[in-house]
């Protein structure tokens, strides 16, 4: 379970940095950017979101994995 949360972690954070990447290169008017960012105008205008799921997932998954050892 531990693994999978890490997993879903970096994801999340990937998935942020992609995000705050496309909000800095769509005034720019790249194409890949403006194709992220109309996915999802939230998570364009606030990646942070996106890291803050990355880090609760991230302390879950220590948790888990705490949890497991002590057992």
């Amino acid at each position: 379970m531990a693994g999978l949360l890490f997993l879903l972690a970096i994801i999340a954070a990937g998935a942020s940095l992609l995000f705050k990447n496309a909000a800095g290169q769509v005034f720019v008017g790249t194409d890949w950017a403006v194709a992220v960012c109309s996915t999802s105008h939230l998570f364009c205008q606030h990646p942070e979101y996106l890291a803050y799921g990355a880090g609760g997932l991230l302390v879950l998954a220590i948790g888990f994995k705490l949890g497991s050892l002590a057992h």
